[in-house]
């Protein structure tokens, strides 16, 4: 045994390192809190929306701009979170994680082309067995593909949202299941974040079912952890992810926007995801069924 001093500065050092243990909040109570702030924030903006959409309220403000303020919800969440369990610093670090643009071409490659190639598909395949009329307007404007990328990332969704999905919460989920299991949740928490938006006039969302956007976020929750754990934990990839998501649904419209319109095509890209997941998960099994990992020191960033 040491000297008396020595044991005496030991049992200190073991009572305070219980105490913060005792303090600082677990995993689970982070996740819970995430997504409590995270559906209150978007659910009640959408619920003006909601409002406004059925004549019980009048807003100078157009129902796309409620849907926008709305899906910050996520990202309200994970800074708050962030700066309330490590500062600035903690904030600053989850910031520069989604902009890790150093992934290998290869994923650079497949993250930009496979939305793209499985909305093209789809649509392809409505038009060969229906009179659906694709909307051609950014396939005769090329140029107005990169503009369109850009408004996607930091506008509509990419930015809002995956730094509290992929960001805060998918890391945490990580050292609590498998990916497997963490990815379906979160893609289930996912899908249902979005429900107030079928109710709201002229939202996207509003002329889909939810049935197969449900689905589809449950393909595209493994595809995005995914990505995600093959990067490195890089949170930039899920970004790209999500904008390459968005603008092919803008370069391939699937939906006819109108009240009984054709919209068959999502319901090809849904199962075309959902093939792609199957593949992904079996051909990579024992990325799957690997143990849950470390958790996320601060800010949601895991190691590498």
């Amino acid at each position: 045994m040491g000297p008396p001093e020595l044991a005496s500065g030991r049992r200190l050092f073991t009572k305070r390192e219980e105490t913060l243990k005792a303090e600082s909040p677990s995993p689970a109570g982070n996740l819970l809190f995430f997504f409590g702030v995270a559906f209150l924030f978007s659910w009640l903006v959408w619920l003006i929306g909601i409002l406004a959409s059925n004549g019980r309220l009048a807003l100078p403000l157009p129902n796309p701009a409620l849907v926008l303020i709305g899906a910050h919800g996520p990202l309200v969440a994970a800074l708050s979170l962030s700066y309330r369990e490590g500062g600035w610093t903690a904030v600053k670090a989850l910031l520069r994680a989604g902009f890790a643009v150093r992934i290998k071409p290869v994923w650079w490659a497949s993250i930009l082309l496979l939305p793209v190639l499985l909305c093209g598909l789809a649509v392809w395949a409505n038009v060969a067995r229906s009179d659906f009329q694709l909307d051609r307007t950014l396939l005769d404007q090329p140029w107005m593909i990169v503009p369109t990328f850009l408004l996607a990332f930091f506008l509509l969704g990419s930015f809002q949202e995956e730094f509290g999905w992929r960001g805060y919460a998918l890391p945490r989920m990580l050292a609590r299941w498998n990916p497997l299991i963490a990815s379906l949740i979160l893609g289930a928490v996912w899908g249902v974040w979005h429900l107030p938006l079928f109710l709201i006039s002229g939202a996207s969302q509003s002329y889909m079912s939810f049935g197969v956007f449900f689905s589809m976020t449950l393909a595209l929750g493994v595809l995005f952890t995914w990505f995600y754990l093959r990067t490195g934990r890089n949170l930039f990839s899920a970004l790209l992810l999500h904008t390459a998501i968005n603008s092919s649904l803008s370069i391939f419209p699937p939906l006819e926007q109108r009240a009984g319109g054709n919209q068959m095509a999502l319901t090809y890209l849904m199962l075309g995801y959902l093939l792609v997941a199957l593949v992904v998960v079996i051909g990579d099994r024992s990325l799957w069924l690997r143990g849950p990992q470390t958790a996320a020191p601060e800010g949601g960033i895991e190691g590498r």
